[in-house]
């Protein structure tokens, strides 16, 4: 008699899986999951009444469980859209901060070679150094300085 109780739990006991809810969701990666409980944003893709399966089951023969519609492509290629806009969005934000922040480092070096020179010139087309006066050489400076604060100004 126990031979045959548990070969009948054993037969039984995949039946309760097919009996359960199941939820689809879609990860921040875009990858599709499946699961028997739900989580924030998920569908839920099949309902079973557990009574009514039962019932169903014992007056006829055991047949597979009808496989549920997948939803409409559209919502998946909404999702996909939507993280690929929001990846898109995370770069150029990654990238301008990188900018910003080699534009930055730049004005500085400009600032300080400007603050430590004895003597400050331009280069005319030729190649020669032209240098500033003093008063020229303090506007350039002033200017450096005015410039790293513009190119700073959003660290």
């Amino acid at each position: 008699m126990r031979p045959v109780v548990a070969v009948a739990i054993f037969a039984l006991a995949p039946l309760t899986a097919a009996l359960a809810d199941v939820y689809r969701s879609v990860d921040a990666q875009g990858h599709v999951l499946y699961s028997d409980t739900p989580s924030p944003g998920a569908q839920l893709v099949r309902v079973t009444n557990n009574s009514q399966r039962f019932a169903a089951q014992s007056s006829k023969p055991a047949s597979p469980p009808k496989a549920a519609a997948p939803p409409p492509p559209k919502r998946d290629d909404a999702v996909r859209d939507q993280l690929s806009k929001d990846e898109a969005a995370r770069a150029v934000q990654s990238d301008l901060s990188k900018t910003s922040a080699d534009q930055c480092k730049k004005a500085q070096d400009q600032y300080q070679q400007a603050l430590h020179a004895r003597r400050i010139y331009n280069q005319d087309a030729n190649g020669e150094r032209q240098y500033l006066s003093d008063a020229d050489a303090e506007q350039a400076r002033v200017g450096a300085k005015l410039a790293m604060d513009d190119a700073c100004k959003s660290q």
